[in-house]
């Protein structure tokens, strides 16, 4: 009977840990996603390109933060582009130099919670806020949808291909995409349950739905996106008669595809349209 009784504890015991590791889990989980770098409000950025500081300001009396780069030749129009999952605008505003050297102003975005922004990281607020971005670009700036490309490196992808369904734009870029979180996450965390995820970004449900056309930059050894999944969105998209290219850099993992010629050739390339 003690025996009995020891068990019941123990096993209770047990039940309370893994129920707290689980709530603890489902609330911290998009610290497994993001890895923002936090900035204080007063950082100066710096950078070698002529650039200013854009701020949008949130209903909650939060901000969100972009920095607009201009080429030095006359613009083609902006590449609207949202970057990978970890850092802040102080280290991806050196992605501008690729598309200023193409012809093209560049407006890079941090996410919530990233560099100066303290606001709350939702995959809505994601959803929001890119949205909010391209109605800046085409509102205030007054720049046409035909003259704005939307770009997603990474985590960003996800973001440009919800942000595609509501806009046309001239057509959009995707390095290294994934098809979704939840596919994504059976790689990295297999023990969590797809419904356990609040943080779905998921691509491949999405992306047939996209009239605007479509380029995806996939490594053949990227350690982080499977390759296949580069493959498959295409693939998607090329089965529901979308206008869509995959460009494969062989030999490219998941953070340096810029340095290979192909990407750079290509880029210029689809940059030219």
């Amino acid at each position: 009977m003690r025996l009995m009784i020891l068990f019941g504890i123990l096993f209770g015991a047990i039940l309370l840990l893994c129920s707290t590791f689980v709530v603890l889990l489902y609330y911290n989980q998009d610290k497994l996603i993001f890895f923002p770098e936090i900035l204080p409000e007063d950082y100066s950025y710096s950078f070698p390109e002529p650039f200013e500081e854009v701020e949008l300001q949130l209903s909650d009396g939060e901000k969100i933060y972009g920095l607009y780069f201009r080429t030095t030749s006359e613009s083609k129009g902006t590449v609207l582009y949202f970057h990978g999952n970890a850092g802040s605008l102080r280290t991806w505003g050196s992605v501008s130099e690729d598309i200023l050297s193409n012809g093209w102003d560049i407006l890079i975005t941090d996410y919530r919670g990233y560099g100066k922004s303290r606001a709350s990281l939702t995959e809505r607020g994601l959803y929001e806020d890119a949205e909010r971005w391209y109605s800046y670009l085409k509102n205030d700036r007054g720049i046409p949808e035909n003259r704005i490309v939307l770009y997603g490196r990474s985590i960003g992808t996800g973001i440009v291909v919800d942000l595609s369904l509501k806009t046309e734009p001239r057509f959009l870029i995707l390095e290294t995409p994934y098809t979704s979180m939840v596919d994504l996450s059976k790689i990295f965390y297999p023990f969590l349950p797809s419904t356990f995820l609040s943080f779905k970004l998921d691509s491949k449900s999405k992306i047939s739905k996209i009239s605007s056309p479509i380029f995806i930059f996939h490594g053949t050894e990227d350690e982080i996106v499977p390759y296949s999944q580069g493959r498959s969105l295409y693939d998607i998209a090329i089965r529901e008669g979308k206008k869509a290219q995959f460009i494969p850099v062989a030999g490219g993992s998941h953070n340096d595809l810029s340095v290979f010629p192909e990407y750079r050739k290509e880029l210029k390339r689809i940059l030219s349209r």
